[in-house]
């Protein structure tokens, strides 16, 4: 088990949209060390797949 703070989540991300999987890979082995290239790829994968929540603050009140 390990942590992925906001920074490391978005150079992820970013290698993930503009380079692809490998490059992603690279980005996160910066960030942690991980020798196997299957759970490395799966890890990225998931990172990539990750979305914001909304902020509940600026969302439309209902009536």
């Amino acid at each position: 088990m390990f942590v992925v703070d906001e920074a490391m989540t978005e150079a992820v991300q970013r290698a993930f949209e503009e380079r692809g999987e490998w490059p992603a890979v690279a980005e996160l082995r910066r960030h942690m060390p991980m020798a196997d290239n299957a759970n490395a790829l799966r890890t990225v994968r998931t990172i990539a797949s990750w979305r914001r929540c909304p902020d509940p603050a600026r969302q439309a009140p209902t009536a």
